[in-house]
């Protein structure tokens, strides 16, 4: 099978890089894939591993730029004949709602990634013949908010590599509380850090922080200048790195968005590095983390219950290991790359 696989870019998100686990595990499996995006960090492993990429940069919104990428995509599906195509992000799905109507005999399919609050730009994700959700509480939201036919939903959580069960952890005195997310307000940093100050302040835990991330200069420079303003400089640390990387040194890890995750992919390479994790109790986190059982579930914008839940997971060890155990056998069961890749061919396989 053929598929020409269309989204913005293939650089950092959670977009990209699902779109490149499954590009190389769908040509294991003996597929064609073909990817249409601006350019980044992805594209030259799949090139080594045969999978051709057209240049197009779908990240850059205008009239002009939308006639140009729709006269070159077609063109692109004209010389590759794909038997499938699947869009993802809003502004590339509006681009191939126009582009399909040269093409009525070519199924496609698109995806829905996160909530979004602009109904009518967010409409284009549900255009396709079929439309992939990551969690059931996005099928909710394409079903209700965005008015798409439910007989057209397929829900196919993320699916992560195995190489996180790979990851060794670093041995140390002090335990490591992360936060791996994009710099942006919603997801929680100033929440976390505030959970952390009253760690520090109430307790005579040794503790050291580290908060993964990239994206917003300024809002970075704002959480520097809270960390120094409040006196833990020596304990917290912002670096820019890979997840597997930041993985090997964190022992738990805080998901702290008070807006709905569509998924939360960190949430469960945590999960199969054996690190626990505290996520908010709304979006798509309780889908992948059941309160008590394989994490820690909290109120959004609450850094005191954030706070308990670290002490309680460092103070008691017999359940902190029952809590990494549960957790990375229902990561292993329900949210592989193998079951991802196997799902979503099983939708194109419908449509052909």
């Amino acid at each position: 099978m053929k598929i020409l696989r269309v989204l913005p870019a293939m650089d950092f998100g959670g977009i990209e890089r699902g779109v490149y686990d499954f590009s190389l595990k769908a040509t294991e499996l003996g597929n064609k894939v073909v990817v249409v995006s601006e350019d980044g960090r992805f594209i030259d492993i799949l090139k080594k591993r045969g999978i051709k990429h057209y240049n197009v940069p779908l990240d850059k919104k205008s009239i002009t730029c939308f006639l140009k990428n729709s006269e070159k995509i077609k063109d692109i599906i004209e010389e590759e004949k794909p038997d499938i195509i699947h869009t993802q992000s809003r502004y590339p799905c509006w681009v191939m709602s126009y582009v399909m109507k040269s093409f009525p005999k070519t199924p496609w399919v698109t995806s829905i990634h996160s909530f979004n609050p602009v109904r009518i730009y967010s409409k284009s994700e549900g255009f396709g013949n079929k439309v992939i959700v990551v969690s059931n509480a996005l099928k909710n939201y394409a079903v209700d908010y965005l008015k798409v036919d439910e007989k057209k939903i397929k829900v196919i959580h993320n699916g992560i590599s195995d190489k996180f069960t790979k990851i060794i952890k670093e041995r140390k005195t002090s335990v490591c509380i992360g936060m791996i997310s994009r710099f942006a307000l919603y997801k929680g940093h100033f929440i976390f850090l505030e959970a952390i100050k009253q760690v520090i302040d109430k307790s005579n835990l040794d503790i050291n922080v580290l908060i993964v991330g990239t994206g917003n200069s300024s809002y970075k420079s704002k959480l520097e200048e809270w960390i120094k303003n409040n006196g833990v400089q020596n304990i917290v640390r912002i670096v820019r790195e890979d997840s597997v990387e930041a993985l090997k040194k964190i022992d738990i890890l805080v998901v702290p968005s008070f807006v709905p995750e569509g998924f939360g992919r960190t949430v469960v390479e945590a999960q199969l590095s054996r690190t626990p994790v505290i996520g908010t109790n709304i979006g798509a986190l309780p889908e992948l983390i059941e309160d008590g059982k394989t994490g820690f579930l909290v109120d959004p914008k609450n850094s005191q219950q954030i706070s308990e839940k670290i002490e309680y997971i460092i103070k008691n060890s017999d359940i902190r290991e029952e809590i990494i155990e549960n957790a990375l056998n229902n990561a292993l069961e329900n949210f592989t790359l193998t079951n991802m890749v196997e799902n979503t061919i099983q939708v194109y396989q419908e449509l052909l």
